[in-house]
C-alpha cells in the first residue's frame, strides 16, 4: 500500500541556496581527495613506500643508505598529504572562525547577563546560610551558658552539703537537719526549629534550589602535589614538562631517569 500523506504539495516558492548541497562531510572528503588526485600516481605510490617499509634492510652504509632515499621520499609524500589536509581545510576553518565570532558575539552577553544574576542569587543564598549559621551559634553559645551556669549552681550545692556534713558531725546533729535544699537548676533551651530551605518557585515556573559546593586553592603546591600525583592526567603533564627541561639541557633531576640515545636524521 503507497504511503501518500507524507506526499509535499507543489509550491512555487524558490529554493533556498543551497537547499541540493552535499552534507559537509561528504563534501569535504570530496575536496579533500580533489586535493590529493592533483598529484599524478600519488596513492599508489603510498602503496609503494609502505610496501617498501617491509623489504627494507639496515645491515650496513649501503642499504643504509637506500633506507635514507625511502625516509626522504616517504616524507615528500606526506609533505603532499600534509598540503591538501591544510588547503582543504581552510575554508572550513575559517567558516569555523566566523561562526565561532558570531555566536562569541550573541553568547558574551547572554553569559555576562546569567553569570550577574546568578551573583545576586548566591548573594542571597549566601546571606541566607549566614544567617543560619549565626542562629546555630547563638543557640549553641546559649546552651553553653546555661551548662556552665548549672555546673556553677552544681559546685555550689555540692560545697554546701560538704559544709553541712562537717557542721552536722561538730554539733553531733543527724546530717539531715542541717543538708541544704536541693538546687533549681536552669531548664535548657528548647531545640531549634530544623530550617528547611525549600525550591523557590518563580512565578513563571522556575525553580531555584540552594545546593552546597566545595571549593578549593592551592597554597602550597608542593604538599598539594603529593594528593594529585597519582592522577594520569598530572603524570602526562608532568612527563611532558620533564621532557621538555631535558631538551633544553638538564641532564639531572631528582626522581628521574636521563639517559642518552640515538636518533636517526634522513635528509
Amino acid at each position: 500500500m503507497a504511503i501518500t500523506h507524507l506526499k509535499s504539495e507543489p509550491t512555487d516558492a524558490p529554493a533556498a541556496i543551497g537547499h541540493n548541497r552535499p552534507p559537509v562531510d561528504i563534501l569535504a572528503k570530496s575536496e579533500f581527495d580533489e586535493q590529493i588526485d592533483q598529484h599524478e600516481g600519488l596513492r599508489k605510490r603510498i602503496v609503494d613506500l609502505v610496501g617498501a617499509a617491509d623489504r627494507a634492510q639496515a645491515t650496513s652504509e649501503e642499504t643504509m643508505g637506500r633506507c635514507g632515499q625511502t625516509v626522504i621520499q616517504i616524507r615528500a609524500c606526506m609533505k603532499k598529504i600534509e598540503d591538501a589536509h591544510t588547503t582543504s581545510k581552510a575554508p572550513y576553518l575559517e567558516g569555523g572562525r566566523v561562526i565561532d565570532k558570531a555566536k562569541k558575539e550573541l553568547m558574551g552577553p547572554l553569559e555576562e547577563a546569567k553569570a550577574k544574576i546568578e551573583g545576586k542569587q548566591q548573594s542571597y543564598l549566601r546571606a541566607q546560610a549566614k544567617a543560619d549559621q549565626e542562629r546555630r551559634e547563638k543557640q549553641a553559645a546559649e546552651e553553653r551558658r546555661i551548662q556552665e551556669e548549672n555546673d556553677r549552681i552544681q559546685r555550689e550545692h555540692e560545697e554546701a552539703v560538704r559544709k553541712a556534713q562537717e557542721e552536722a558531725e561538730a554539733a553531733g546533729k543527724p546530717v539531715e537537719e542541717v543538708a541544704p535544699p536541693e538546687p533549681v537548676y536552669i531548664a535548657p533551651p528548647p531545640p531549634p526549629k530544623p530550617i528547611e530551605r525549600g525550591i523557590i518557585r518563580g512565578a513563571e515556573g522556575a525553580a531555584i534550589s540552594g545546593k552546597k559546593v566545595w571549593k578549593s586553592q592551592i597554597t602550597d603546591y608542593t604538599q598539594a602535589f603529593a594528593m594529585v600525583s597519582s592522577n594520569p592526567k598530572v603524570r602526562e603533564a608532568m612527563d611532558s614538562a620533564i621532557a621538555a627541561v631535558v631538551r633544553a639541557g638538564v641532564r639531572e633531576i631528582a626522581g628521574v631517569r636521563i639517559w642518552e640515545d640515538v636518533g636517526v636524521s634522513n635528509r
